[in-house]
């Protein structure tokens, strides 16, 4: 693991990582197994539009892993190159027939967000970059906080997204309208915002749509980090709606 600790930009060490969990030499720690599924593919980050001013878009983990991602389907380990791949999958009608559709969605309308905020690139990276059919979040945080693989990752991770903009997506409840106490009362999100070098108390906000009386889709930013909270589902609402 010593050469992970001394790689400090980003995409050289996603790189690295991809090569020793092809090469099985990454230690897991206790309990890393029974949260992540660790046989399928680390997945960092994928370029879902290519351009030369990008919009990173930090998203939680994976989600599940599918069969392509499987260590026996790879002959060699080459992530830039299964980064193009992702893409390609994720944003094809087969993946939405798999059951993909709600992912699919969110990407196809990413997309249209990210020219809405005036980028013509845009790329998902991962807070985990392990897969996992469901993510409790609070074990997240706890596991986060004993993994070196987990910590060192999100260290290069940090320092990489620094002066990035940055895209958060998350779902939150219909009890009460969306405000920026939404944010600071998510332990998850408080920390995706550390991640990001977002400054909480400097965020504006913008209403996006209302349903019965509530603020049910709202965008928080600052400069280029935003942050897009909607009720109920971890998606965004549509451009034309808002």
């Amino acid at each position: 693991m010593n050469k992970l600790n001394l790689i400090h930009d980003y995409y050289d060490y996603c790189d690295v990582l991809h090569q020793k969990w092809f090469d099985k030499t990454i230690k897991y720690e206790n309990n890393f197994e029974e949260i992540f599924q660790v046989d399928y593919s680390p997945e960092p980050y994928f370029v879902l539009k290519n351009g030369s001013n990008p919009l990173f878009m930090l998203l939680t983990n994976p989600g599940a892993g599918m069969e392509f991602q499987k260590h026996e389907n790879f002959e060699k380990s080459d992530y830039k190159t299964f980064a193009r791949t992702l893409g390609e999958i994720y944003t094809s009608e087969q993946f939405k027939k798999d059951g993909g559709a709600n992912a699919h969605r969110r990407l196809i309308k990413s997309i249209a967000w990210s020219d809405y905020l005036g980028y013509n690139s845009i790329v998902n990276i991962e807070t985990i970059p392990f897969h996992s059919p469901t993510l409790n979040k609070s074990k997240a945080l706890d596991i986060i906080g004993k993994s070196w693989i987990l910590s060192r990752y999100q260290e290069v991770l940090r320092n990489f997204l620094f002066d990035k903009p940055i895209l958060i997506v998350a779902a939150c409840g219909s009890k009460n309208s969306i405000t920026l106490n939404t944010i600071k009362y998510s332990k998850w999100l408080m920390y995706q915002a550390e991640i990001a070098n977002i400054n909480i108390e400097n965020l504006k906000f913008k209403e996006l749509t209302k349903k019965n009386g509530k603020v049910s889709s709202a965008m928080l930013y600052d400069n280029e980090k935003y942050i897009v909270l909607m009720m109920g589902s971890n998606n965004l609402p549509s451009i034309e709606n808002i």
